[in-house]
């Protein structure tokens, strides 16, 4: 038996005492944006919303799978997930309408999405990651693939040599020499 400790009501604190700070770098919501969070939360508010009506897609394709084995079916049924999002309730105009209006409460008229998500300027992780494509690429080309996929002399490559092929063509590098040898052969088709 395992027991929860509840605090007591003298317990509660508020969330301003824990979360103030002297420095201030805690910035408040100003009322327009107040305002403009809750037109967002109307529009976009589920009318009579209750945890039942959504299914568990994980458990219904289990459901489904133990189903079709019973009955010796070959195919399993598609299962609809209901937990995505509603992409054609989200785009309803006044809910874009919202949207557009709480970003621009929040970040301003001339916020550029692009440009704070890092599109444009290159990280060094993506430098990196640019320059390994570039040496796997050039690597690659001094083997001649086709003609060891024929022979069957890819058994007798390094691992690195192997990746340097799946790097170029970006697959994943994973697995053991006999996965990256496999996944090789069928990306070449044979």
């Amino acid at each position: 038996m395992h027991m929860i400790y509840l605090p007591y009501s003298d317990d509660i604190r508020l969330v301003e005492e824990r979360y103030s700070d002297t420095s201030g770098m805690v910035t408040k919501a100003s009322s327009d944006q107040i305002k403009r969070a809750a037109d967002l939360i109307k529009r976009v508010d589920l009318k009579d919303f209750s945890v039942c009506q959504f299914t568990n897609p994980a458990l219904q394709r289990h459901y489904a799978v133990l189903q079709a084995l019973a009955l010796e079916e070959d195919d399993v049924p598609e299962m609809k997930d209901e937990t995505l999002p509603d992409e054609e309730g989200l785009a309803r105009p006044g809910v874009v309408r919202a949207v557009e209006e709480f970003k621009t409460s929040v970040y301003g008229e001339n916020y550029d999405e692009e440009n704070e998500h890092g599109i444009g300027k290159p990280t060094e992780a993506s430098k990196k990651r640019k320059a390994m494509v570039e040496f796997a690429t050039t690597e690659c080309k001094q083997y001649d693939w086709g003609e060891l996929a024929d022979t069957g002399k890819l058994k007798d490559l390094t691992v690195v040599e192997l990746k340097y092929y799946l790097t170029a063509h970006n697959l994943p590098v994973s697995g053991k020499k006999e996965a990256i040898i496999s996944r090789i052969l069928s990306h070449m088709g044979k």
